[in-house]
């Protein structure tokens, strides 16, 4: 490439000696190097640069400085792949400065020419405004630049603010590659989050160590840039800062960047490119056993029941029928449940009537038979149910959570920006717990306590479930049914017009393609173990065997109360029935009885 920009150097030198074409000259050599597809001009531009560009096979924009104000918008409408050229007359140019800071704030990378008429103007004074405005990429060069030697002026902030003075030659890189060696720079960052994205422990020596994603993009960007991350304030590893804390050190300008996962909020602007696509999720607890208690009920559907209770009903009526066809005596209430069929079905022992006919004899075989399968039947269901309790039902749905009595963790100020991608989730609002403080929703997340449900993203979901495979029985799980959101681009927030953001979206590009960021994540288990933030102990409830206790004969007692309850009224009714006589005389006697005579 430099061979080729030294052919054409001296292809147009022949063609256009002297000064005059040494324009043309130089822009031939800035193409060659930058491949700029159209060149922005700042200032009152010279007919000699315009003439040399015009024979550039590429497009001009002018913009005046007489109309300092305006914003063009050039880093939506307009590539950023340009050349800018601003041309400075005899004073400060504080009018093309102030068109400049306006126009190329957001583009203040894209490389920058000074084009000084005035020999005494010092150099310095404007390199100092474009380094103190973020302007990386500038060259200044003075009109009769020929005459002056070839000299181009520039600087570098790396590792310190240094001004460069150095002569063109045919193999000079005009604006050499800024960010490929920082020479270690001091590069202010503020790290937080939560694990896995970021697991920060001491060392043996007492050192602090990153792991995780964050931790990892740490070392990479040091490595990658040659550059020292520093942290402006002082980072306490057992109180870790939540990323949407973190913002404001970034938009206040006392970190470049944070290294922290927040959502990015319109306007899209200050953030980097989205590392994670995020899903949220609900991480709810296995559902219970069913109390013992209610075991001997669950047996019998209603169906089944009321279908047994029809079939005892009428094996009583064609018992009853039967016997009074062959002369046997029978109650009235007998046609509708016959004693013998009560104890038959309850599997217990009954007595024949005297010389029963065949039909009698074939209804009594059909009772014990019937009572035989009903009695097994239940028996072995409810020793099934004894043995392996169900459970009840499981969260299938946002409404069946708000028809349970377990409410969903959530942090307070995570909910309410999570609303600004999801609004409809606010009329579930009476399903969560809210959480103000950060640490405290944490550690009740990391507890699992099984008493509430939680919000957490797919990717902590995974190292649960992975946890989880220790444990005797697992104690939570998440349906993808139960997710709110999908697909949330994270990101980290960057100044927005800071100077290392087109390295960093490159580094995490990279990084994406090379599968460096799903390695990272896969890591995250065994590096939580490392650092003490996760522990193979086993949480779960064991299987083991526990004695009947009296409140599993809970509904035994309630229906032995309710039938003794029935019993005494029974009672008490016969003993007013028995001795109805005697209470009827003394009502009379007691009303006849003039009131005062004894």
């Amino acid at each position: 490439m430099r061979q080729l920009s030294f052919f054409q150097f001296i292809l147009v030198a022949v063609q256009c000696p002297g000064w005059q074409c040494y324009e043309l000259q130089f822009l031939q050599q800035l193409k060659s190097e930058l491949h700029f597809e159209y060149v922005l001009l700042l200032g009152n531009s010279e007919p000699i640069w315009l003439k040399a560009l015009w024979q550039l096979p590429v497009s001009l924009i002018q913009i005046d400085e007489q109309f300092p104000h305006v914003d063009y918008n050039l880093s939506k409408h307009h590539s950023k792949n340009f050349l800018s050229i601003g041309f400075v007359g005899d004073d400060f140019p504080e009018t093309l400065l102030e068109v400049i800071h306006l126009n190329l704030r957001m583009l203040n990378t894209v490389p920058i020419l000074f084009v000084i008429r005035n020999q005494k103007m010092r150099v310095q004074t404007l390199l100092e405004w474009c380094w103190r405005h973020a302007f990386l990429n500038v060259q200044v060069i003075y009109e009769n630049f020929e005459v002056s030697g070839h000299i181009i002026y520039s600087y570098t902030p790396f590792p310190i603010l240094q001004f460069i003075e150095r002569r063109l030659v045919n193999f000079t890189l005009l604006f050499p590659p800024r960010m490929t060696d920082l020479q270690g720079y001091r590069l202010p960052v503020v790290v937080g989050g939560s694990a896995p994205r970021l697991i920060v422990y001491r060392g043996t020596d007492g050192e602090l160590i990153y792991t995780g994603f964050v931790g990892n993009l740490m070392k990479c960007i040091e490595q990658r840039f040659n550059c020292r991350l520093v942290q402006p304030h002082p980072f306490n590893e057992s109180a870790i800062p939540p990323a949407l804390q973190l913002i404001g050190a970034v938009r206040n300008g006392s970190a470049e960047f944070a290294l922290s996962a927040i959502y990015p909020q319109r306007p899209f602007a200050g953030y980097t490119y989205p590392f994670e696509l995020l899903s949220w999720c609900l991480m709810m607890p296995v559902p219970e056993e069913i109390p013992r208690s209610e075991l001997y009920s669950m047996v019998f559907e209603w169906p089944a029941f009321l279908l047994t209770l029809l079939a005892l009903v009428a094996i009583s009526l064609v018992l009853g029928m039967a016997l009074r066809l062959h002369g046997y005596r029978v109650r009235a209430n007998e046609f509708f449940l016959h004693n013998s069929c009560l104890r038959g079905l309850l599997g217990q022992s009954f007595a024949e009537v005297f010389h029963a006919p065949p039909l009698v004899r074939g209804i009594y075989l059909e009772i014990s038979v019937l009572g035989i399968l009903i009695a097994t039947w239940y028996n072995s269901y409810f020793s099934a149910y004894v043995t392996s309790a169900p459970l009840r039902p499981p969260f299938t749905s946002y409404d069946s959570i708000a028809r349970s009595q377990t409410k969903v963790v959530v942090w307070t100020a995570e909910y309410r920006i999570l609303l600004n991608y999801f609004s409809s989730m606010e009329k579930y609002e009476s399903i969560f717990h809210f959480e103000p403080d950060y640490k405290q929703f944490i550690e009740l997340r990391d507890s699992f306590n099984t008493k509430y449900g939680y919000m957490l993203p797919l990717e902590k979901w995974l190292l649960i479930s992975q946890e989880q495979k220790v444990f005797s029985s697992p104690l939570f799980t998440m349906r993808e049914e139960l997710c709110f959101f999908r697909a949330i681009p994270i990101v980290f927030p960057i100044k927005e017009n800071s100077i290392f953001q087109e390295a960093l979206n490159r580094l995490i590009l990279e990084s994406l393609a090379a599968g460096l960021i799903n390695h990272w994540r896969e890591m995250a288990f065994t590096e939580m173990i490392k650092a003490g933030q996760m522990s193979l102990v086993d949480r779960g409830k064991p299987k083991e065997f526990r004695a009947m206790q009296l409140m599993d004969l809970q509904q035994i007692s309630q229906g032995f109360a309710l039938m003794m309850a029935a019993a005494a009224l029974v009672f008490l009714l016969e003993l007013m029935w028995f001795y109805r006589q005697q209470i009827r005389d003394r009502a009379m006697k007691f009303v006849s009885t003039p009131l005062g005579v004894h």
